[in-house]
């Protein structure tokens, strides 16, 4: 009989002893825990690679001689490991049956396996592993099988022990879990910006308050006029409504007032110049690609990006924060430049920033302070 075992699989490991095994190594770290458990459980859902897992259990773990053995919890403990121990006396310990071959992922990407014969005392102990379940799948052990070809001319190796190359970069894990903030507080704090950016940024290109528009009017004999003043966004302007609706002047501005609702502009009344365009097409983008943006930056918090997924991060955000700041091209479009009335008359009117583009203003900011959090990010990966 000959017994294969792949990796980490948990299948062959689960006998009685390792079972009870696993619970006395469970107890005895939770009895050496230093911090405050709900800080433990928090810290331990972080992914956390080999490289830094001894100063991380250095900062939660106190040594097991400085273990207090005078409370209740140890009490019971002993005597639940009293009574465990006398039963497990009169029990028979299993084994896994005939010669075993252990199957070792050398590269830690499932591409290449070692098989060496193992001894039966080296499985006395469950490994808790993200691939302690995989390794038991049937179909890909029947893969690698057939691409060992175990026969008379490819032996199994004798060693014990897989000798891996120190020198190797240690693969980092990177571990999907919800909010665990692998990054640090860093990713959690560009998550903000970033969706307070998105949402301005939004609502300024939404609304019809963009600009406050001024107007004078020349008309063809040169005499100069006042012309009617509105508020005007990237899409729509505003309504204006009497303030008086008793006694009312349409022709007369000064009879009306800016009103709560939006009217877009209506198609052919004037042509839109290549400013206007460029501004709404950044706009557009910038919102878009934000959006792109946001995803990473919420993915971040759950899971650590590989560092060319930094990078992209970065460029994504610089881009928007670009864009945010091009939509601006808007002030420079025929709605703030001269227009020729039907009459003849030419209208040249003067914008100034209304509460839609101060909106627009504090985008662009929100997007850099999330383009500076993003490279701090990739500085410190």
């Amino acid at each position: 009989i000959t017994s294969i075992v792949r990796g980490d699989d948990v299948v062959p490991r689960l006998t009685q002893p390792n079972l009870e095994t696993l619970r006395d190594e469970f107890f005895d770290v939770t009895a050496q825990i230093k911090v405050p458990k709900i800080k433990a459980f928090y810290d331990v859902r972080n992914p956390c690679p080999d490289s830094h897992l001894v100063s991380r259990n250095a900062n939660m773990l106190c040594k097991k001689a400085q273990i207090d053995r005078d409370t209740s919890f140890s009490e019971k403990l002993r005597v639940l490991r009293n009574e465990r121990a006398d039963k497990n006396r009169e029990s028979t310990k299993l084994y896994i049956a005939g010669k075993i071959i252990h199957l070792v992922d050398t590269t830690g990407d499932e591409t290449k396996y070692v098989p060496y014969w193992a001894s039966r005392y080296e499985f006395n102990q469950v490994v808790l592993s993200n691939k302690m379940l995989s390794d038991h799948s049937v179909p890909p052990l029947v893969q690698i099988l057939k691409n060992l070809k175990l026969d008379e001319t490819h032996e199994v190796l004798v060693q014990e022990h897989v000798v891996v190359n120190d020198e190797e970069d240690e693969e980092e894990v990177r571990v999907f879990m919800c909010f665990s903030n692998p990054h640090g507080k860093i990713s959690f704090i560009v998550l903000v910006f970033c969706f307070a950016a998105w949402i301005t940024n939004i609502w300024s290109n939404q609304g019809c308050k963009f600009v406050s528009r001024t107007t004078i009017i020349t008309s063809p004999n040169g005499t100069i006029s006042p012309g009617p003043g509105m508020s005007a966004g990237m899409w729509a302007y505003n309504l204006r409504e009497c303030i008086d609706p008793n006694s009312c002047d349409f022709d007369n501005f000064n009879d009306l007032q800016e009103s709560e609702f939006c009217q877009p502009y209506p198609l052919g009344l004037i042509e839109i110049d290549a400013n206007t365009k460029a501004g709404r097409a950044f706009a557009s983008l910038a919102n878009f690609i934000g959006f792109i943006g946001l995803g990473l930056v919420l993915f971040s918090t759950s899971m650590k990006l590989r560092k060319q997924s930094c990078v992209a991060l970065f460029v994504v955000l610089f881009i928007s924060c670009l864009f945010g700041g091009l939509q601006f091209l808007f002030l420079h479009g025929v709605m703030c430049g001269r227009i020729e009335l039907v009459d003849g008359d030419m209208a040249d009117a003067t914008c100034t920033l209304s509460e839609n583009g101060y909106a627009a203003v504090a985008a662009v900011v929100l997007w850099f302070v999330s383009l500076v959090g993003s490279g701090v990010m990739l500085y410190t990966y």
